[in-house]
């Protein structure tokens, strides 16, 4: 589909650019021809028999209200001049000549020649009645002209005149009279040259006229014929139709040749037919183009054609004197009807070729249209090529009349072995389905129902209640597999339905999550504009997804640009949902097929198939099993809009619901699954809650505590044996909601077990948050899905999953995901503690040395000062050398006494040269990992103050922020370059001390240092802690 949208877009420029190529040509032609400058036109440097016939364009004299002869001009030259003025040929005479256009009055034009011969003079638009003279001799004229209205008769039939010249100065006279219908004047120049070159150009012009008219009525004639041989094909009247209009309306417009065979034919008919036939000629086309394409007539077309109706009855009983009115009303009404033609091709472009065929059609008739406007309005000639363009239109329809024939065998043919195809696969699917998945889950039934069963060797309890889980859930993943063959029970009415209490919002979020991962085009949006609160539905939740799915999967696939979104209203006791889209629209006449199993609008190739037309059947039938009901309200270019209902389950009503209709179904069909399900139910509702259950280590010392969430108890039974079999320890979750609160709890986990399909708050949905918080290696999370679809597992890697293990597992592989988690966590933890050890035990010997000598110093002068720094020094080297980790915080306050002990020290050595500033909230409060803050302030004296003779102050701000602390360490000494500081951002510089700070705050914190340094200014690094308590891991 897109590669025939851009072959049109293609089409639509190249014939715009020849197009507009075409008429800048025929409007600024290369030809410089001379030109009259007050009332003289010399030419006598024109070579008549080699450059051809000249225009008489230029200044022309005028004598208003005058009708002047050359006898007039002979006896009264000098009089007469004082009287003239200078009109511009060609050129019209509103408000030139008087304020409306109208009136009489004489051109006069002197013409100077080389040579004397025969001369013919031709005037195709001399407006509205002319009388004319040359070389002193009267040639005649067309109408009747007069210096008022009573005598004047109007006409607009081209005229030529042939005179001998025997003086080489020509004069040429013209009288002009319009009083009403057009404005008066000589609107296009007239033509002069040789006698036989004039009248060549005369004949050439009747002769592309006569072939126009000719070619046109013939095709009129064929696809009438046509129509009478194949009447179920109403668009061949149209076009013949067309044919004919087009026709009529040449034969009546520029040589107008109808007037050779019927010379006395009026004018007042000529002009009414001149407005009309044109209009008619596209409304034929229009219709024909709508027909072939079977595109409906939405409200727009059909207010258009009631317009177009009344255009034309005005034009019918309006005086010619008024037609004008109508001129451009008329021509802005083409312009919309060509707009309806490219709406309907562009809409229904998936025909194939045969829409290149109409539009190639389209574009010839437009060029032919916009030439015709230009001549009309500009007075000019048509180029002869132009004839080409009409031919065109007619011989493109008459391809495109083979091509549908030859299309319609192809399609038959294709649909055939479509259907053999179709039919082949459906029954392979379901032989394969009924073979490779029904039967091994009917042995596990089996085979778990004899245990049960078997009274001879009873089982054990515990062993007993593993197998009847398992037997119920290997009962409902049969119920899973029957849903596959599900497709073809629909045919049959054979398809049943759970209904239970259904989060619609939950289930809407899923898809759209899962829909996104997919690539979506450039231009459309997905949207959820469901209402915050929306009421449970009593629904199949499995198939409520299906639909979902099927629905927004299809609006996605049929929209081109724009949106697709989701909305639901609640109407009485029923849920009403609806899936819109702002894509290409359905026909009406396609609508009532649209549920049919199969149906699909688009022609094979199109770029938006890639299904085989079951989604929409299939969503259809399955609402109607829950109680709804499904329609469509659709308008082509503009969108369509799905709506389902679905049963509210209204609270404490709902539950009895569901159970009598269980109980209906199992009363009916007597079916034994159904028997199990209320057994799985009563199991449900009677399982002690998992969460209180004692967490079971086997007496073993524990190693690791695991956060196990699920909402199926069956789910976390198997978990939790799996995880107490390993020796570890485990809180569970039902919910969402609850594993949230158990991640902000007191016991810190090591491992998440995360299902991802839950209601409320989902699997995705823990673990985005669980990511904010946690870095990959902090805090792993291992996602268990029962689907085995890629965009779920993408989806659960995108929210930051570590791993993925689908269900049903087995248990040694359960194990074996967990222990490499787990093992992946501690050996993180082990790098980053060996490295916060080796960072502890580092003491820069140039420090020590440093030290010492200043000790040395004071014990000669100031004991006091010595006992200080003594005291210091001891604090610093119990930091670095006897530091006790209990955790992996420490207060900040214990920070701080590392960090003054060590600027005590340095201060003694600097002297003046380093200055430090506290500014510390007395409320400012946090643990964080111990060592993060004392290597920034070394740094800062050691790379920042250090390196300035001159010195530096060193400022150290603690102040409280939202939900947490934030430490500034600031200094003005030498700064860093944008080279360096990229390297310290990349963790490609800063030693032991800035890299091993940033790393263990984006493990800790999920965020980095942020540092802003400037050569020369100083360095500013910025910590942002979090205020949350200190919790053991037990890692160690």
């Amino acid at each position: 589909m897109k590669r025939q949208l851009s072959g049109l877009i293609a089409m639509v420029l190249v014939f715009t650019v020849a197009t507009s190529i075409f008429i800048y040509e025929w409007l600024h032609p290369n030809v410089n021809y001379p030109e009259a400058r007050e009332g003289v036109l010399d030419a006598r440097d024109w070579d008549f028999s080699q450059q051809g016939i000249i225009p008489l364009q230029g200044e022309w004299e005028f004598y208003k209200d005058q009708l002047l002869t050359p006898q007039d001009f002979a006896d009264q030259g000098s009089e007469l001049r004082a009287e003239r003025s200078f009109l511009p040929v060609p050129g019209g005479w509103k408000k030139k000549v008087s304020d409306d256009g109208y009136g009489a009055g004489t051109y006069r034009l002197r013409l100077l020649v080389g040579d004397l011969g025969d001369y013919g003079f031709r005037a195709k638009k001399i407006r509205m009645s002319s009388h004319i003279y040359m070389g002193g001799q009267e040639l005649g004229g067309t109408g009747q002209t007069a210096l008022s209205d009573a005598g004047f008769v109007p006409s607009n039939l081209p005229f030529l005149g042939t005179v001998e010249v025997k003086d080489r100065t020509i004069e040429i006279i013209v009288q002009v009279a319009s009083y009403r219908n057009l404005q008066g004047g000589l609107v296009q120049a007239p033509e002069f040259g040789p006698t036989a070159d004039v009248m060549n150009r005369r004949d050439n012009a009747r002769m592309a006229d006569v072939i126009v008219i000719t070619t046109l009525l013939v095709f009129g004639i064929y696809f009438a014929g046509m129509f009478r041989q194949w009447r179920q094909e109403p668009y061949l009247i149209f076009f013949s139709l067309f044919c004919w209009a087009l026709g009529l309306f040449f034969s009546i417009d520029n040589e107008i040749v109808v007037a050779n065979l019927v010379p006395s034919l009026s004018f007042l008919l000529l002009q009414k037919l001149l407005f009309i036939l044109p209009y008619l000629a596209i409304l034929f086309f229009i219709h024909y183009v709508r027909l072939y394409l079977s595109d409906r007539s939405g409200h727009w077309f059909k207010a258009f054609r009631w317009v177009s109706y009344v255009y034309l009855a005005l034009l019918v009983l309006l005086p010619n004197d008024r037609l004008l009115i109508l001129l451009w009303p008329g021509i802005l009404l083409q312009i919309v009807a060509f707009g309806f033609i490219f709406t309907s091709v562009f809409r229904n472009r998936h025909h194939g070729v045969r829409i290149y065929y109409i539009l190639l059609g389209v574009f010839f008739l437009i060029i032919s249209w916009i030439f015709a406007q230009t001549r009309y309005q500009l007075a000019l000639d048509s180029p002869y090529y132009i004839i080409v363009t009409l031919l065109l239109v007619v011989l493109s329809q008459s391809f495109l009349m083979a091509d549908r024939i030859r299309g319609a065998f192809l399609r038959s043919e294709r649909l055939a072995q479509q259907l053999l195809v179709h039919d082949r696969q459906k029954d392979e699917f379901l032989a394969k389905t009924s073979h490779e998945l029904r039967t091994p889950l009917h042995g596990i039934i089996n085979l778990s129902e004899t245990l049960l069963e078997n009274k001879k060797k009873p089982l054990a309890a515990e062993h007993r209640e593993n197998i009847r889980l398992l037997h119920l859930i290997g009962r409902r993943l049969a119920g899973l597999v029957n849903d596959i063959l599900d497709m073809n029970r629909i045919r049959y009415g054979q398809l049943d339905v759970q209904p239970k209490p259904v989060d619609l919002y939950v289930s809407t979020r899923f898809v759209m999550e899962t829909l996104s991962i997919a690539p979506i085009k450039s231009g459309v949006r997905l949207a959820d504009e469901l209402p915050p609160a929306l009421p449970l539905v009593l629904a199949d939740e499995n198939r409520l997804r299906q639909i979902l799915h099927n629905l927004l999967e299809n609006g996605l696939k049929y929209t081109d640009r724009g949106m697709v979104s989701i909305s639901a209203e609640r109407r009485g006791e029923l849920l009403a949902v609806s899936v819109s889209d702002t894509g290409r629209g359905i026909p009406a006449e396609v609508m009532d097929d649209l549920f049919q199993p199969f149906f699909q609008h688009d022609e094979e190739g199109s770029h938006s198939r890639d299904g085989i037309g079951l989604g929409l059947s299939i969503s259809k039938q399955l609402v109607e099993l829950q109680g709804g009901q499904m329609h469509v309200e659709s308008e082509v270019g503009r969108g369509s809009r799905f709506t389902f209902t679905l049963p509210i389950a209204w609270s404490g009503e709902h539950e009895a619901a569901a159970v009598t209709e269980i109980a209906e179904i199992d009363e009916y069909t007597g079916d034994k699954e159904y028997a199990e399900y209320k057994e799985f139910t009563a199991y449900q509702e009677n399982l002690t809650p998992l969460s209180a259950l004692p967490s079971a280590s086997g007496g073993q010392e524990e190693k690791f505590h695991i956060l196990i969430v699920d909402d199926e108890p069956s789910n976390l039974k198997v978990a939790m044996d799996a995880i107490a079999s390993m020796g570890h320890t485990y809180t569970t979750a039902s919910g969402g909601t609850e594993a949230l609160e158990a991640l902000r709890g007191k016991q810190k986990p090591d491992l998440v077990l995360l299902d991802l399909m839950m209601p409320g708050v989902s699997g995705l949905d823990i673990c985005r948050e669980v990511r904010s918080l946690h870095g990959l290696a902090e805090l792993p999370v291992l996602m268990l899905t029962a689907s085995g679809q890629t965009r779920d597992i993408l989806a659960a890697f995108a929210a930051g999953a570590n791993d993925i293990l689908h269900k049903p597992f087995e248990l040694a592989e359960l194990r074996a995901r967990v222990q490499s988690l787990l093992a992946m966590k501690s050996s993180s933890e082990r790098a980053v503690r060996r490295e916060m050890d080796f960072l502890q035990a580092q003491i820069p010997p140039h420090f020590l040395f440093n030290s010492l000598n200043a000790l040395v110093g004071l014990s000669y002068n100031n004991v006091d000062k010595l006992r200080e720094t003594i005291h210091h020094l001891t604090t610093y080297l119990r930091a670095k050398f006897m530091f006790v980790f209990h955790g992996d915080e420490v207060p900040l306050d214990r920070e701080l006494e590392l960090v003054r002990a060590y600027l005590a020290i340095e201060q003694l050595r600097f002297g003046q040269r380093l200055a430090v500033r506290y500014t510390i909230d007395e409320d400012a409060h946090c643990l964080l990992p111990p060592l993060t803050l004392q290597p920034i302030v070394e740094n800062a004296v050691r790379h920042g103050i250090g390196q300035k003779p001159e010195g530096g102050t060193v400022d150290i701000i603690i102040r409280s922020a939202d939900r947490g602390v934030e430490i500034v360490v600031e200094d003005d000494g030498a700064g860093m370059d944008e080279a360096t500081l990229k390297r310290l951002e990349q963790g490609k510089a800063g030693g032991i001390g800035i890299g091993n700070v940033n790393r263990r705050l984006q493990m800790r914190y999920g965020r980095n240092l942020e540092i802003h340094s400037r050569p020369g200014k100083g360095t500013r690094i910025t910590i942002y802690l979090t205020e949350e308590r200190y919790v053991e891991s037990h890692s160690d």
